[in-house]
């Protein structure tokens, strides 16, 4: 492997969450019936024109400044004429000749710099399904805004590929452009890999891998294809332009066809778009567009949120907007990681939800347990069944604190007085304390706690043994 040099890029195909079609008004979702979506402009019907969305060029303009790109100040569309039945017209609009972004990039972690050709938008074609052997098609699909990023072949290895693909779906879900999801087709990617030997004149053959279905199974398919195309150098064999497809059953690259020379589209200028200005439509976008994630990583460290955590945000949009809510309120991203990272993370796992399916109202339910652990009226023991509680009702902390009977003594001369007790009874305790502070101060608390049954506040507690045990 050291005697070869690995080439790499990555054409994405991402669906924009918008509420309508990129040339018709017909809804979007993908969980309608087969075939409801449809309407004269995706069936390509006689005596109707196609309109552009507005809204998926937004999004689109807010990707391109994302990704560092010129972004072109004329919208123009153009025909790619090819005859299949996933697309009725006979025709794909698209952006061959001015594509809405050009010349971008993305940086990496190793500072390296992966150059993106261009973004343009397009519309999608129906779904196709084989069914008893037959090919079916679903046409809710056909006409779903698209954006297709392209970057240049300098990706390196497979695991920059995925930190690539990574980033660019922190962009793109933050942004709010696409929910990013590869399961459900949102985000579908074809990988075109080379090797050659290190200091070739030129790159080696492309093999594309198309449509794999996760990140895990494009680094896969990446290792594979080295390996398999390596072996074939190594045995003088010729390795062969072409298409192939990821089988994760057999881990392994399957053929498709070969790639040959590059099909004639007759591309040329949509007739039924005319060219339009929207220089003042970028004004107000980028005006509206919202933080992108490398400045929400700033955000994060400048509140001294770790790393780890910081990633976990990125990769969970949803963790992260509760994070952000709760956090607005009780201005302390320690108690907020603690609490809602960890407690409500786990209580989700356990009742088979996830954050989206959480509400604001609820938040501020478990904001008011949160302060009043914060404000010592409540410990931490009573803190997590109060939680808890709270997550699996509709009722406030303050009503469920009342039920419970959580009372949190505070007044220093009980706690002093069973304190003074514990310390008269326990010399040898008392006298280890300087060798083992923390074992000691944690034999006292236990039994204060076991006395009060949990209601003594630590706090206050710990304070006043310290100052006992140092008196002594």
């Amino acid at each position: 492997m050291n005697n070869f040099q690995v080439t790499i890029g990555i054409e994405v195909h991402c669906a924009l969450n918008t509420q309508s079609k990129m040339f018709s008004s017909a809804p979007v979702s993908a969980n309608a019936v087969v075939n409801s979506l449809i309407n004269e402009v995706d069936l390509g019907l006689p005596g109707i024109l196609p309109s552009p969305n507005k809204k998926a060029v937004i999004k689109a303009i807010h990707l391109a400044k994302a990704l560092n790109m010129e972004i072109n100040h004329h919208l123009k569309f153009d025909r790619k004429n090819y005859f299949y039945p996933d697309l009725p017209k006979g025709y794909q609009i698209t952006q061959q000749y001015s594509p809405l972004g050009r010349n971008g990039y993305l940086q990496l972690s190793n500072n390296h710099t992966v150059k993106i050709e261009r973004i343009h938008i397009e519309e999608d074609t129906a779904k196709q399904q084989l069914i008893d052997g037959k090919l079916c098609l679903d046409y809710n699909r056909c006409g779903v805004p698209l954006i297709e990023i392209v970057s240049q072949p300098q990706i390196t290895s497979a695991e920059e590929a995925v930190e690539y693909l990574t980033i660019l779906k922190q962009t793109l879900v933050f942004l709010n452009i696409s929910n990013g999801k590869m399961e459900d087709g949102s985000l579908r990617a074809d990988v075109n890999i080379s090797i050659a030997p290190y200091g070739a004149s030129k790159l080696g053959t492309k093999v594309e891998i198309k449509n794999i279905n996760s990140f895990n199974n494009v680094a896969a398919a990446i290792k594979f294809e080295i390996q398999r195309q390596t072996a074939q150098i190594l045995k003088g064999e010729f390795i062969e332009q072409q298409t192939r497809r990821w089988d994760a059953t057999t881990n392994q690259t399957v053929f498709m066809r070969k790639k040959t020379d590059s099909v004639d589209y007759h591309f040329f200028c949509e007739p039924n778009i005319i060219s339009l200005d929207i220089t003042t439509l970028i004004t107000e976008a980028l005006r509206d567009m919202q933080d992108a994630p490398a400045v929400i990583k700033e955000q994060l460290m400048k509140i001294n949120v770790p790393a780890q955590i910081i990633d976990q945000l990125l990769n969970d949009y949803e963790a992260y907007r509760a994070f952000t809510y709760v956090n607005e309120r009780i201005k302390n991203p320690g108690l907020v990681i603690t609490w809602i990272l960890i407690e409500l993370s786990s209580l989700l796992k356990i009742h088979n939800k996830n954050y989206e399916s959480m509400h604001n109202e609820t938040y501020d339910r478990l904001i008011e347990v949160i302060q009043l652990l914060s404000q010592s009226k409540i410990n931490g023991k009573q803190a997590k069944t109060l939680f808890e509680q709270v997550f699996n009702t509709n009722k406030t902390a303050a009503e469920l604190v009342d039920e419970l009977g959580f009372i949190q003594i505070t007044d220093q001369n009980i706690i002093q007085k069973c304190l003074h007790q514990y310390i008269e009874d326990n010399p040898n305790m008392v006298s280890q304390y300087k060798e083992r502070p923390e074992r000691v101060e944690k034999f006292f608390l236990g039994l204060l706690m076991r006395d009060t049954k949990g209601q003594a506040n630590p706090n206050v507690a710990i304070e006043i043994l310290r100052k006992m045990i140092t008196k002594n």
